[in-house]
């Protein structure tokens, strides 16, 4: 099943750089739990933990607002049984500032059935190894 997980992230990340909205809440369980508790970023957002598809969205919108473009790259992804560990590198344009920013961070994506049941944000890898119980 985890090679199947690995291909639900990677397609949730293919629909974000077609900036398309629907394929991702395909996926999403109902009850989802978005954690960006963890990451620096933290203060874009207005909760540290969303919840349900329609705070997912609530976290998409605040985070997109601070931002007139954005690219996200995926450099890796580690299969881990149940979770799948996102490395992804951002490009972003400040919307009011005009600023570019370029940053990475680590996600930990957690699957049961084909769904994603919660994603934890991370500033870099080895937090997000530690989470799902690896280290390098």
């Amino acid at each position: 099943m985890s090679q199947e997980n690995v291909e639900v992230v990677r397609r949730i990340y293919d629909a974000v750089a077609r900036r398309d909205g629907v394929t991702p809440f395909e996926v999403y369980a109902e009850d989802i739990v978005w954690d960006v508790s963890q990451a620096r970023r933290a203060f874009l957002f207005t909760k540290p933990v969303y919840r349900g598809h329609e705070g997912v969205r609530q976290g998409w919108r605040e985070w997109l607002s601070a931002f007139g473009e954005i690219d996200v790259e995926v450099e890796e992804l580690t299969d881990a049984g149940d979770q799948v560990l996102a490395a992804i590198r951002e490009r972003e344009v400040g919307r009011g500032s005009g600023v570019p920013v370029e940053t990475t961070h680590a996600a930990v994506w957690t699957l049961a059935d084909g769904k994603v049941i919660q994603m934890q944000l991370f500033d870099d890898r080895q937090q997000a190894l530690e989470a799902v119980g690896l280290r390098e």
